[in-house]
């Protein structure tokens, strides 16, 4: 196999998860439930540009026409994006891809900014354009160029925050991106970052909607290649750690002293043994927490979860953890809520009537914004745990 990345040969299969489903489709009955399906979840890993990439690509209009996942019931999420509307405000016009519920573009339109979206999903780019934020509804694709082009001048500026992971084929996204953006704009990309998952052991974060786990050297080979320059790095909280890559449409831009450094470290340590060990820790810890859950259970403690992001679904179908172990997960999102977890069916449920004196242990999946969580059982007695690596919070 080839990396689709940068072409390379004989890319190296680095960590089996063996069956997984979709992570971010939630079944809403038995019937959906039954018809489920799981593919084989392979990462392979390229020692020439340092992408990480699933062997096998789900189709991408099954993954995203009808999506779950809504960035504005996120607090932090929401306070990232308006940090960043207020960095980019000297922009004349900016388009984001993949803008979800029009997170980035309600603080720019508030900063009186000119932007719209891109997002592919029909049921939360109708959640964007019902608030006034206007969003193209579809892939970032030539059709949809072309229309937004019809209408707006090139931009200036282009955000893909959390994208480039979800794409097919990220050549033909930096080609359309090339020629998208105005002679010597500046591209800014998110990317939840492959030598942290590594550093981290957040194994979590491969599922089907992302087929591609970059470095910064992956991500500066794939622009290269179409006539652009990564250029600075900065490093940013969100997500467990991530990249904010920033990238110019031309070529005569020198990297920044923190940008030489990223892509320095990488060289010397994203390879094929701390994947191997990063494997080994995998199974050791999934299997380590799934005892730790049996014998929480067998000693007679409620335990619950918190948080249903997509995570959760690697977690639970590698550690083989249902409804036995955990009752149920407590989810803010409504567009989850009574529904239940791909591959193991925990019921999802709302906060509001679900956080009784009952709860002894909350294992909290989205253990980012654990400080925002934990204020929701100020009340209560509860302990609560990280699930991977298990450990008390």
């Amino acid at each position: 196999m080839r990396c689709r990345v940068c072409n390379a040969e004989n890319i190296t299969e680095v960590v089996d998860l063996g069956k997984q489903p979709l992570a971010n489709k939630y079944p809403k009955n038995k019937l959906q439930i039954l018809k489920e399906k799981k593919f084989n979840l392979k990462i392979m890993f390229c020692k020439k540009c340092k992408a990480g990439q699933i062997k096998k690509i789900i189709n991408r209009n099954v993954l995203f026409e009808d999506y779950y996942y809504l960035s504005s019931v996120n607090l932090k999420l929401k306070q990232h994006f308006e940090k960043l509307a207020k960095k980019i405000k000297k922009y004349n016009f900016v388009v984001d891809i993949g803008s979800n519920d029009g997170i980035l573009l309600d603080p720019l339109k508030k900063l009186k900014v000119k932007c719209i979206g891109v997002d592919p999903s029909k049921n939360v780019g109708k959640i964007a354009n019902d608030r006034g934020l206007e969003t193209f509804i579809g892939f970032f694709d030539k059709k949809i160029t072309k229309s937004i082009l019809k209408k707006y001048d090139k931009p200036d500026l282009v955000v893909a925050s959390s994208v480039i992971t979800h794409l097919e084929n990220p050549k033909e996204f930096a080609k359309n991106i090339k020629n998208f953006l105005e002679k010597d704009g500046t591209l800014i990309i998110e990317i939840e970052y492959l030598q942290n998952f590594l550093k981290n052991l957040e194994y979590e974060r491969f599922y089907f909607d992302r087929p591609y786990y970059y470095s910064a050297n992956s991500i500066k080979t794939l622009f290269k290649k179409v006539g652009m320059q990564l250029y600075d790095i900065e490093k940013i909280n969100i997500h467990g750690g991530s990249l904010r890559c920033y990238i110019k449409n031309s070529l005569n831009h020198k990297e920044t002293i923190r940008c030489k450094k990223i892509l320095s470290d990488e060289k010397e340590k994203l390879n094929l043994k701390a994947f191997s060990n990063f494997n080994r820790d995998i199974f050791k810890n999934s299997k380590m927490l799934r005892e730790k859950l049996i014998n929480l259970k067998n000693e007679g403690y409620n335990v619950i979860g918190y948080g249903c992001p997509a995570r959760v679904s690697t977690i639970t179908n590698v550690s083989k953890i249902n409804s036995s172990l955990i009752k149920y997960i407590i989810d803010d999102s409504p567009l989850k809520q009574n529904r239940f977890t791909p591959g193991t069916h925990i019921k999802i449920l709302p906060r509001k009537g679900n956080l009784n004196k009952k709860i002894d242990i909350v294992i909290v999946f989205a253990y980012e914004y654990f400080q925002d969580i934990k204020k929701f059982f100020k009340d209560k007695k509860v302990n609560f745990f990280k699930p991977i690596p298990f450990g008390k919070l």
